[in-house]
């Protein structure tokens, strides 16, 4: 929770002066800490000591009445009231404060009921509620993150990080500069989608702050909220540590002292033990994977057998005892994948198993490229094609559910295994596409472990 705390300094002193100067000053004397701090290490307080997130809120208000900026007018009437009600704002103070709790137990269920209990003790309105949880959902999901990709990068920073995020909330993040840029919006709808779509430019933690707080907008509480996703992606530099904490109080520094022990990402000999333990197993668990869904002879790719002769003709319906797709218990997937007529050629000679290893067979008719399991004969994908001039073009893809037998949960990681073997009959490259299907696999994997 660092990273919101960082983010709301960096921003403080542009709050009511904006700039576009990305290359300003990051931490400058004219800086503080705003709202945004207090009410973060409030909500983390809270979580230590499990007490009422509205108690906690009221009471760190209280000890810092006027901090640099003040307090937003509805909030500041609730911070001086003996009996605070919410007050129905969906205003993006709900959405800078949370992200304690996606720190705090990792739990994505309990997460969302917490996330609400710390938003509406105050901001009741929905969509209030809604863009605190999209917070912390992206929080979350971008931990779990490098539990599921090797390499991180802005496709999967979208597919496993802020994608379940952006879906669920409904919010649209494909926004031209001009549209965002010097515009103040103190709401959540307003705030947190131009979060997400900051991240996505982004390209490390200090790069997300400085796009945050120069786009001339509500540069702490932008800040605040990028600075809380960019830490869960890419995490803080030491030195940005040391220098935010400068500005903090004692009392705030223990509570983030004393969160960080709390913390489970604050790892025991313990849990590294068991984590290592449980890695090793979905190792051995991914290495039988790629054995009975590597395509070709998987000996082959470990090069333990020297590669196979090309075929001389097209594979063909007659030169395998195969099942048809069955009716039931399939899905379908829109593709939109082009090859070239070099890529198709490939494509179109399909394969023929010669070794025991070799688990899949694959024939190309008229208008569709059909891949099937060797050893069953079960009709695995169906791949509708159309040729569009000197390219072919997969408009569909039909899946069998009973490639779970196999270890492959859900079509998204259905899809991905089909890309790679796609990409490993053209001879492109297939350890990329094995590593996206893996990616998939964990994703899914994960959330139902």
């Amino acid at each position: 929770m660092l990273g919101a705390i960082i983010g709301d300094i960096a921003g403080s002193r542009f709050e009511f002066n904006p700039t576009n100067d990305y290359n300003f000053e990051l931490f400058s004397p004219q800086c503080s800490y705003t709202d945004d701090t207090i009410c973060t290490i409030a909500i983390a307080d809270a979580l230590l000591k499990d007490r009422d997130f509205g108690e906690s809120l009221h009471d760190w208000c209280n000890r810092y009445p006027h901090p640099m900026g003040g307090y937003g007018g509805s909030f500041a009437k609730w911070v001086h009231s003996p009996n605070p009600q919410p007050y129905n704002s969906f205003g993006n103070g709900a959405a800078m404060r949370v992200s304690p709790i996606a720190w705090f137990d990792l739990n994505a269920i309990g997460d969302m009921y917490r996330t609400q209990a710390a938003t509406a003790c105050t901001h009741n309105h929905p969509e209030g509620i809604k863009g605190a949880q999209a917070v912390v959902t992206a929080i979350h999901d971008c931990l779990q993150m490098h539990n599921l990709c090797n390499h991180i990068n802005h496709d999967t920073i979208w597919e496993y990080g802020l994608k379940r995020a952006v879906e669920h909330s409904g919010y649209r993040i494909d926004f031209a500069l001009q549209e965002v840029q010097n515009r103040f919006d103190e709401t959540c709808q307003g705030t947190v989608p131009v979060a997400f779509w900051i991240i996505l430019q982004s390209h490390s933690f200090e790069d997300a702050i400085r796009r945050a707080v120069s786009l001339g907008a509500d540069a702490d509480t932008l800040g605040a909220i990028v600075g809380s996703i960019a830490e869960a992606i890419w995490g803080i530099p030491e030195d940005m540590k040391k220098r935010a904490l400068s500005y903090l109080p004692k009392e705030m520094r223990d509570v983030l002292k004393a969160f960080r022990k709390a913390c489970p990402w604050k790892i025991t000999k313990k849990i590294a033990k068991e984590q290592k333990k449980h890695q090793e197993q979905l190792q051995q668990f991914q290495a039988m994977m790629f054995w009975k869904l590597a395509w070709g002879n998987p000996n082959v790719a470990m090069g333990l057998v020297p590669m196979p002769e090309e075929p001389k003709r097209p594979a063909t319906a007659n030169d395998w005892h195969i099942h048809p797709m069955p009716r039931e218990d399939v899905s379908m997937r829109e593709m939109g994948m082009r090859l070239t007529a070099e890529q198709w050629d490939k494509v179109r000679m399909g394969h023929i198993p010669h070794e025991q290893e070799d688990h899949w067979f694959a024939y190309c008719d008229a208008s569709c490229l059909r891949i099937y399991r060797s050893w069953t004969g079960t009709c695995a994908y169906e791949a509708y094609y159309h040729e569009e001039g000197r390219e072919v073009v997969i408009d569909k893809l039909v899946m069998n559910h009973a490639l779970m037998e196999f270890g492959v949960n859900g079509d998204e990681s259905g899809c991905k295994l089909f890309k790679y073997l796609l990409i490993a009959m053209i001879d492109g490259d297939a350890e990329g596409a094995w590593d996206d299907y893996i990616a998939a696999w964990k994703h899914l994997h994960e959330q139902y472990s």
